[in-house]
């Protein structure tokens, strides 16, 4: 017998078209080769939801043999599909895969099913389907169908089924393939009905060398020897689930291991040496399931849960259900090489993919519109578990102010935007809802309602959803339904409507009448109010949660505020009033001039009767209005002087961030005024933290405080910034092993990479034979810290030569390189950059952001509209779109302020060196 005929004799389990399970006696049929093989094509296809309603998929049993010699498998998908119609065709998806055979057959419980002939198989290249035409029109029923291929394994995407590779302790480099299909890549692996809502069963049988192992899904069922070198690998049936999420990996990783409380056995992977450090995020992955199991009231969905790192990876992470996959720098998380920065970053990310396990793979949305049912959610479940797992942090709030509301709310006051919810029409629109607003603004829409409803109503209302709709999938209405039920003295179903499907978000102006009433009106906040429409089906107003504190009292009972003015009345007397409890609704804050500088005064007095998320709303919302016009930027950088007391890490972490794009935009010696005023403002800080130990084992917000104040402090040049640094010794790569925080180690190779050119010149030349990702990406930035425009053509260039670390680090090389530099670099490069990331979900977008939004220019501006005028930005448009519209705000900037921070600085400067600041 054939391997085929071996293959089509496999018994699985699928469930009856009456909905009961029976066996699958699989119909034997012929190897066959006399079939012209279909030409690959790997084309970006527009992409709508095509498959008629009529069809549907019960089970599949896929058969793959992989071969990693030569980085090529064939395979067989057998399907049960459902007809509920009589239908002259039967399409399913598949993209660039080569058919050998197409076989089609009745399914008979209690037999064998009988052949359908085939009058011929199209393969329809646009909508990325294979027709399949029977001879004779095919009533309801349910049909089995084979499909016989065979394909490459991917060697220059991040997408599909695709080659990866990991180094072990020894240096050598070990063969993998790895599966990365959201959101519609599965086809590309093996012909499947791949849209979300078409959720079936699945069993892989894996045929591969010896030396090697597969996972799945599924947990291992068996594996056997079928001939000298080689065993097939036999998974579990999975529950119902949506292609998207399934996922298939053969390498040879070890393992560590641990078990959740509920006694599901977590593994995660890597070579032995990165094993002995990665102990954290495995704790971590366990304690997320046990919190979230316990929270939603419903168990882990599957039999196991594996994490394992890929090295050439297009994203951080992805929820595959039973198999999470990550970046390497995620899964084998090192406290001795990584920073506090990224062990924050780790955390929250692992965070994310277990919170998925419910929030997309158990409920999956029903379609891409969707999407907010899976990212948005637990975009709010990361940090909420992540505060469950941790307390040296406050996830819940400073985190999520810090690291998602602000970067989120930055996209979404531009035209640009869109609602959370919006209808996808294309592939590449498809892949443009992976962005912030689905991810920062979605989960703070979900935090915002969690603060509106409270604790235990936010509780029932998803231990709710996710029952009712458990195995299946679901929209938005399902959810604000079950919010809704539980929160009835409010009307959620309204407010959570003109959140998701209107874009930005309201600016909400405040102004004291007396001392118990106040005045809140709210409009539509835009960076610039040019080329906006009212396009919105609310006409740009919202329900407005309103919370606020005074000098009298702190109040977080929520009132929704309907109308676009309202007054609001006190329940006790005060002097000044701060809006919105620790930034935990999703709209900004303006206050009169006269409310503004009462708040200024309380800081300057006390600012502990603030949170400290309270504070970093306070400078988000002032810098927010500024990029506006609806401030004068003198009065913001003034009320920054507040900071002299200031210790929390979230209020420093913003100011730093704003100092060094300020002083970007500015001449020699406006920089020299403003470095004056950054240093002056953080000297007391930063001797305090200079003052503690340089240990990665010291509390996390320690670490992070230290880290960004000494970095801020060698950037504006404060003498005890550099003297911190010049102290702690000779470098060695045992500085960090001997308990050295990674970041501070990084910080010291830059200070002696920018004072001796000897050793930035050694660094240069023993880039290329660096082995570990981690240390080529930290060398990479370094070396961009330069004048040298020559140089940094050159690091550009080696950046691209083709190897997966340097492919995987150009992002950070480009975002870290003088902008006019790297956009002429990027002009006459694109079509290598192209080839490298034009198909990936984030990648172009954010790359031809990046390589734009510094330019400052009316010629820059043009330059940027003509060039993708004839170069085709693929998915990159919203980037190219995000770049034009900051490069805008960056000319008129200039002209509307530049002229203010110059005066403001040099005035401050010399009162500094006068002593009376």
């Amino acid at each position: 017998m054939t391997s085929w005929m071996v293959w089509s004799l496999l018994v699985v389990m699928c469930r009856a078209a009456g909905g009961e399970s029976a066996e699958d006696q699989v119909v034997e049929f012929e190897d066959s080769n006399d079939t012209d093989p279909f030409v690959d094509d790997f084309e970006d296809i527009p992409y709508r939801g095509n498959i008629p309603s009529f069809i549907s998929p019960l089970h599949y049993g896929i058969v793959l043999k992989a071969n990693l010699r030569d980085w090529v498998y064939s395979g067989r998908t057998h399907v049960l599909i459902n007809i509920t119609e009589p239908c002259d065709q039967v399409p399913i998806h598949s993209a660039g895969l080569n058919i050998s055979d197409v076989f089609m057959a009745t399914y008979e419980p209690e037999g064998r099913g009988r052949r359908v002939p085939i009058m011929q198989v199209v393969e329809d290249k646009n909508q990325e389907l294979l027709r399949i035409y029977p001879r004779r029109i095919l009533y309801s029923g349910v049909y089995q169908l084979f499909i016989d291929f065979k394909n490459e394994f991917v060697s220059d995407l991040f997408w599909g089924f695709y080659q990866s590779s990991w180094t072990d302790e020894k240096g050598w480099k070990n063969k993998m393939v790895t599966t990365q299909f959201s959101p519609y890549w599965a086809r590309h692996a093996w012909p499947c009905y791949d849209e979300p809502k078409y959720k079936a069963t699945f069993k892989f049988f894996v045929d591969h060398e010896s030396q090697y192992y597969a996972l799945s899904n599924g947990a291992q069922e068996s594996r056997e020897p079928i001939r000298s070198g080689w065993v097939r690998t036999t998974f579990e049936r999975t529950p119902e689930m949506s292609t998207y999420i399934t996922a298939m990996i053969i390498t040879n990783y070890r393992d560590i291991k641990g078990t959740t409380k509920s006694g599901i056995p977590v593994k995660l992977y890597g070579s032995h040496e990165k094993l002995q450090t990665s102990r954290r995020m495995l704790d971590t992955t366990i304690k997320t399931i046990d919190f979230l199991e316990e929270y939603f009231g419903v168990e882990y969905p599957m039999s196991k849960l594996d994490v394992v790192p890929v090295r050439r990876f297009g994203v951080a992470a992805m929820e595959n259900w039973g198999l999470i996959t990550a970046r390497e720098d995620i899964a084998n998380f090192d406290p001795t090489v990584h920073s506090a920065q990224w062990e924050l970053q780790a955390r929250v990310i692992m965070a994310h993919e277990v919170a998925h396990m419910w929030f997309g793979d158990l409920v999956t949305p029903k379609w891409w519109d969707n999407i907010i049912l899976k990212e948005s959610t637990v975009s709010w479940f990361m940090v909420f578990a992540a505060d469950a797992i941790f307390d040296d942090f406050n996830f819940s709030d400073e985190y999520m102010v810090t690291y998602e509301l602000i970067r989120g709310m930055d996209k979404d006051s531009s035209v640009n935007s869109r609602p959370a919810i919006a209808n996808p029409e294309s592939q590449d629109e498809i892949m443009n809802l992976f962005d912030e607003i689905t991810y920062q603004r979605g989960g703070n829409l979900f935090r915002m309602i969690y603060h509106i409803m409270g604790p235990a109503p936010f509780k029932a209302a998803i231990h709710n959803y996710l029952s009712e709709n458990a195995f299946n999938t679901a929209q938005m209405t399902d959810l604000t339904q079950n919010l809704q039920d539980e929160a009835p003295e409010y009307d959620l179903k309204s407010l959570i409507e003109r959140y998701t499907l209107q874009k930005n978000f309201p600016v909400v102006h405040v102004k004291m009448l007396n001392r118990t009433h106040i005045l809140v009106t709210q409009e539509r906040f835009l960076f610039t109010n040019k080329e906006a429409v009212d396009d919105s089906p609310y006409n740009y107003t919202w329900h407005i949660p309103f919370t606020y504190t005074t000098d009298a009292e702190r109040v977080d009972k929520v009132q929704i505020l309907t109308e676009r003015e309202n007054i609001v009345e006190l329940s006790k007397p005060a002097t000044w009033i701060k809006v919105n409890n620790d930034f935990r609704m999703y709209y900004i804050t303006n206050y009169d001039l006269v409310g503004w500088k009462k708040l200024y005064h309380q800081l300057v007095e006390d600012h502990t009767v603030f949170t400290t998320t309270d504070r970093i709303q306070l400078l988000s919302d002032l810098l927010n209005l500024v990029t506006a016009d609806k401030l004068d930027i003198t009065f913001p950088l003034q009320f920054l002087t507040y900071m002299k007391k200031e210790t929390e890490f979230g209020p420093w972490k913003l100011a730093t961030e704003h100092w060094n794009h300020l002083i970007n935009r500015m001449s020699p010696a406006e920089k020299f005024a403003a470095k004056i005023y950054a240093r002056d403002l953080m000297d007391e800080a930063l001797k305090e933290v200079v003052k503690l130990n340089t240990s990665y084992n010291k509390p996390i917000k320690e670490r992070l405080l230290q880290f960004v104040l000494v970095d801020t402090g060698m950037t504006v040049d404060h003498p005890v910034a550099h003297e911190f640094i010049d102290k702690l010794g000779e470098l060695s790569s045992a500085t960090s092993g001997e308990g050295t925080e990674p970041g501070i180690v990084y910080l010291q190779k830059l200070r002696r990479a920018k004072t001796d050119k000897k050793y930035w010149t050694e660094l240069l030349h023993t880039l290329p034979s660096m082995k570990n990702p981690d240390d080529i990406r930290d060398t990479y930035w370094i070396l961009c810290d330069t004048n040298n425009v020559t140089a940094l053509k050159a690091l550009l260039e080696n950046s691209l030569q083709g190897s997966e670390d340097t492919q995987q680090e150009a992002l950070d090389i480009i975002s870290k390189t003088k902008p006019e530099v790297v956009w002429k670099f990027f002009k006459k490069n694109y079509d290598r950059y192209y080839q490298l990331y034009g198909k990936s979900q984030f990648t172009m977008a954010y790359l031809i952001q990046i390589v734009t939004e510094m330019l400052n220019t009316s010629d820059m501006k043009n330059d940027v509209k003509s060039f993708f005028k004839s170069n085709d930005p693929g998915t990159g448009e919203p980037g190219m779109m995000a770049g034009l519209e900051q490069i805008a705000e960056n000319i008129r900037w200039k002209k509307n302020h530049r002229h203010k921070c110059r005066n403001f600085f040099f005035t401050y400067a010399r009162k500094h060196a006068k002593g009376k600041n």
